[in-house]
């Protein structure tokens, strides 16, 4: 599992949430699912201390 910030865009309103996912493409589409007319892009830089998410927290769901 994998922890990265998206920023979702809709307008003039602009929002960052971190999401973990396995992979960064998941975390793209469950920022983007169910929001069209969103824009979602990955945040870089990309902090490699919260990059990989440790194996004890792979029971917990995806966040959006």
């Amino acid at each position: 599992m994998i922890c990265v910030t998206i920023e979702i865009r809709e307008g003039a309103v602009t929002r960052q949430v971190k999401i973990t996912a396995p992979c960064i493409e998941r975390a793209m589409k469950v920022a983007g699912d169910g929001k069209p007319g969103h824009t979602v892009r990955l945040l870089f830089p990309i902090e490699p201390e919260a990059f990989f998410v440790p194996d004890e927290d792979s029971d917990q769901r995806e966040a959006a």
